[in-house]
């Protein structure tokens, strides 16, 4: 299991830098890859695609306040940790045809700020990807896609060279498609365009 400090020396080995033991070193590396840390495993987490170490599932109450307008007439709050949501409702998205539909869509509720606007009962169900800082439930492939991508954020400060930072973008690149290759990470499901062509086929 990784921790912050692996990730970070991780990092600096594939820039050629010298190893810290923690990122309150009074040194360089420790203040440049501290600065990014939080922010690139937060931008890495929320995808485009969906990490499963990453996913996660709760049931929220109903807010006593209501939508101030719209066609909605519930709010919920947002789990503290979600960055973003994944599924809404207990059904799966089916196809989304103008006239026909199977199951809930992205049309049935809106995200604003941090609150869920929708007609669905309490409690509703929600999917969604979590802000995940417990660096030893990272996936080992989103562990060296991490570091890789910290390598290429924090290279030209570090190094300032083009053939670093091109090593650190094809290190994400395979460790991305490897991930991807063991499922540890896939990419949303896509859904048929609105046409009434599918649904005549379906009967």
């Amino acid at each position: 299991m990784a921790s912050p400090v692996d990730i970070g020396n991780l990092c600096l080995s594939i820039l050629g830098k010298a190893l810290i033991t923690s990122f309150a070193d009074n040194s360089n590396a420790a203040r440049v890859i501290n600065l990014e840390y939080d922010l690139i495993r937060r931008g890495l987490l929320e995808g485009p695609g969906i990490w499963r170490f990453s996913v996660k599932r709760a049931s929220l109450p109903a807010l006593t306040t209501t939508p101030v307008s719209g066609p909605f007439t519930t709010m919920y709050a947002m789990p503290s940790d979600c960055l973003r949501t994944l599924q809404v409702g207990d059904m799966y998205a089916g196809l989304d045809l103008s006239d026909y539909r199977q199951g809930p869509t992205d049309a049935d509720y809106s995200i604003e700020g941090r609150n869920i606007l929708c007609d669905y009962g309490s409690p509703l169900s929600l999917s969604y990807v979590a802000d995940i800082t417990d660096s030893t439930q990272f996936n080992p492939n989103f562990v060296i896609a991490f570091a890789a991508e910290l390598a290429y954020t924090c290279c030209e400060r570090l190094v300032g060279s083009d053939a670093k930072q091109e090593a650190a973008r094809k290190r994400k690149e395979e460790a991305i498609s490897a991930a991807l290759a063991s499922s540890a990470l896939v990419n949303p499901p896509g859904y048929p365009g609105d046409d009434t062509w599918m649904l005549a086929r379906m009967q």
